[in-house]
């Protein structure tokens, strides 16, 4: 492209179509140039030494590295980073939230959240190869809990539990540092801690939502518990449980259950579990959209089961 050398080029294609003064002063693309290119439309300026070029899609991607060049010590965060983690649960309507300190200026844009706060430390930011800078997955974590409804962050949570993005330790460390009474979600975020503190981490939304129903009405389950096989020792796990009675649950939700490899495996798991002296419910994709009534249902089934038993439930 004119007057554009391959080095330019080359970045614009690895970074949304967005480049900086500073990047294409390095790539001995001087003043001059940069206002012809500006003049004839190969390049548009978005913001203060922060250009796009003309031929780019306008994705959120892009606004994400626009802001994140135009505000360098600040991060993508909110629902917006959450997308572009693949976290489940996010609005899908939303603007693009963006944290800076207080008393930084900003730019009047329309569907940009800014999100002002008194403290970010370098350890609240992850640059990303592409010029984006996200807000760390522990800052999310804790950022995220302004955002969403409480059973839909403790879900957020797990996720990023479940995938290793953070550990309990870093959950409690962001919150003895960014916790306080008078920051939005800090409430939330403190009783999310405290709901996966001591538990396996879920690996779904309807895991999470169903174990939250059926606690409200006293069934004390547990996350992925093993049975061990009585016949070779070797473990299978269980989605939700109440190893006390031996009454477990499981989600047949995913996929991979609608194969007939999937069915394969789940009707032997289930049969192992008999023979060590577990009751199993099954949950299909259907039972899960009305949780409510699921967890009526269940909770009644694992009342039999104490009763069977002889077993007087208990919440620990």
């Amino acid at each position: 492209m004119a007057d554009l050398p391959a080095a330019s080029l080359a970045w614009l294609a690895t970074h949304h179509g967005v480049i900086t003064t500073s990047t294409l002063r390095a790539h001995k693309v001087g003043r001059a140039t940069i206002e012809r290119l500006l003049t004839i439309g190969v390049l548009c300026r978005r913001a203060k030494g922060v250009f796009v070029i003309a031929s780019a899609p306008s994705t959120l991607e892009q606004r994400c590295a626009v802001l994140s060049a135009a505000h360098p010590n600040g991060f993508i965060t909110g629902p917006t980073a959450g997308m572009l983690a693949g976290l489940r649960r996010m609005p899908t309507t939303s603007g693009v939230h963006v944290a800076i300190t207080h008393g930084n200026h900003h730019l009047q844009l329309p569907g940009v959240v800014w999100r002002q706060t008194t403290m970010i430390w370098s350890i609240d930011r992850a640059p990303r190869d592409d010029g984006i800078v996200v807000a760390a997955p522990a800052r999310l974590a804790f950022d995220l809990a302004a955002d969403l409804r409480p059973l839909d962050h403790l879900s957020v949570v797990h996720q990023m539990l479940d995938t290793h993005q953070v550990t309990v330790d870093d959950l409690v460390a962001i919150d003895a540092r960014l916790g306080h009474r008078a920051r939005p979600g800090s409430g939330r975020f403190r009783r999310t801690l405290e709901a996966v503190a001591g538990h396996t981490a879920q690996q779904s939304h309807p895991e999470v939502a169903l174990a939250a129903a059926l606690r409200r009405r006293d069934v004390p389950v547990e996350h992925q518990i093993r049975i061990v096989r009585p016949s070779d020792g070797r473990p299978i796990h269980v989605d939700l449980a109440v190893p006390a009675v031996r009454w477990g649950i499981e989600l047949d939700i995913h996929p991979e259950h609608r194969s007939v490899e999937g069915h394969a495996a789940d009707a032997e798991r289930r049969r192992t579990a008999h023979r060590a002296g577990w009751q199993i419910e099954t949950v299909s994709e259907r039972d899960a959209r009305d949780v409510e009534r699921l967890a009526a249902e269940l909770a009644t089934l694992y009342l039999l089961r104490c009763r069977a038993l002889a077993v007087h439930p208990s919440v620990s």
